[in-house]
């Protein structure tokens, strides 16, 4: 049997393969490390997703803030201006059939009082009685806080301020009636006996501005508007 020498010229013993080096030689000895691979990187990741999610948190609880103070908001202001209007619609009744009706009775402003200190005469006895008496459009303001002709103010128990509503006479419109009476029904028929004819009574009317608000804050306040026949 014949041997055979495989490390031979015939059969030369296979090299092993050098490992790849890990830096790359460039010309005149300088060595430069190599660029790691960008695509397939998630180094920092957890960093900025951590980021993002709290910053969405935040945006979410800041939303939730502003909605639960708007709310809070919008429930006081509706409650102030509830309570404006339903003063309002109080002073409206009691300017029509409580002042007009004692000054065209001939009482004047000064004289009626001060219904227990909630109400106050503005303007003079000479003016108000003029703007019962005087055809056409008698107020100078456009609402009736900008010149009223009496005010009423209603005491609330602290912290809730007071509510302060203002009243004026707008406009006039003379009728018959006279200015001692509200019977306002009548004749209209003729007397056979005196031979007199008894006109159907026509009533005055005042179209009546009322403005309601709170003392210390008037954003939220209450205007209302209406004809009284007297």
């Amino acid at each position: 049997m014949r041997l055979i020498n495989r490390n031979t010229h015939d059969t030369p013993a296979k090299r092993e393969s050098s490992p790849r080096p890990t830096t790359t030689v460039w010309p005149l000895g300088a060595t430069v490390a190599p660029t790691p691979a960008i695509l397939g990187n998630e180094k920092g990741m957890a960093l900025i997703m951590a980021l993002i999610l709290g910053l969405i948190g935040m945006l979410m609880i800041a939303s939730l803030l502003y909605m639960a103070g708007t709310g809070i908001w919008t429930g006081g202001s509706k409650k102030r201006y509830q309570t404006a209007l339903q003063a309002s619609y109080g002073d409206i009744n009691f300017f029509a059939k409580e002042i007009i009706q004692n000054g065209m009775s001939g009482t004047t402003l000064s004289s009626m009082g001060t219904y227990n200190g909630i109400f106050t005469p503005v303007i003079s006895d000479a003016n108000f009685t003029k703007k019962l008496t005087t055809r056409g459009n008698v107020s100078d303001g456009v609402y009736p806080a900008d010149n009223p002709d009496a005010t009423l103010t209603l005491a609330f128990t602290a912290p809730t301020p007071n509510i302060t509503v203002n009243s004026a006479i707008l406009s006039t419109t003379i009728g018959n009636s006279g200015t001692s009476s509200n019977v306002l029904v009548g004749g209209g028929v003729v007397n056979n006996a005196s031979g007199t004819v008894t006109p159907q009574p026509i009533p005055y009317l005042f179209k009546i501005g009322i403005q309601g608000q709170s003392s210390l804050n008037p954003l939220e306040n209450a205007r209302l508007s209406g004809i009284y026949a007297y």
